[in-house]
């Protein structure tokens, strides 16, 4: 990863952050009315973002100069499919495709992990990329745990 100017990085920062509004503004949506839809968009919202992951991991696997483990662009590749296929998952059953997902997001963050411990990502990335994962995902759990059956539509 290249080193960021001082606004480079706020940047970041700032549009990461943004990033995890759309859970809890759901979650918050949720407290006023049933919208049968909320539950859609937030699984779809996190396979966008687990998509997004996986374009960074493929990123870092095509143009690091160090090489990488050709893991790194099958589980890119892989991860992606898996997450879009979930949204089918979530037809059959939404508490399903909502733990579906919540796993793809913690392994792509534990191949995060494992990039920071090779160098690959800077500790700041690494730091950034936990604590969005995790208020995201207590978002997602807030509304996504609410369900105990399938996805039921009016």
């Amino acid at each position: 990863m290249k080193d960021l100017n001082p606004f480079q990085h706020r940047q970041a920062m700032r549009l990461t952050y943004a990033g995890i509004l759309p859970p809890w503004i759901a979650l918050g949506l949720e407290q006023v009315g049933s919208f049968y839809w909320l539950d859609l968009a937030v699984l779809t919202y996190g396979v966008v973002i687990a998509s997004f992951i996986c374009g960074m991991h493929w990123s870092t696997f095509m143009y690091k100069t160090a090489p990488q483990s050709a893991h790194l662009l099958l589980t890119s590749n892989a991860g992606a499919l898996v997450a879009w296929m979930l949204v089918l998952v979530s037809i059959w059953s939404m508490p399903v495709g909502f733990v579906g997902v919540v796993g793809v997001l913690a392994l792509l963050l534990a191949i995060d992990r494992q990039l920071l411990a090779a160098g690959a990502i800077e500790p700041w990335f690494w730091t950034l990329r936990r604590n969005a994962t995790d208020r995201a995902g207590r978002g997602s759990a807030g509304l996504g745990g609410r369900r105990l059956g399938a996805f039921n539509r009016p």
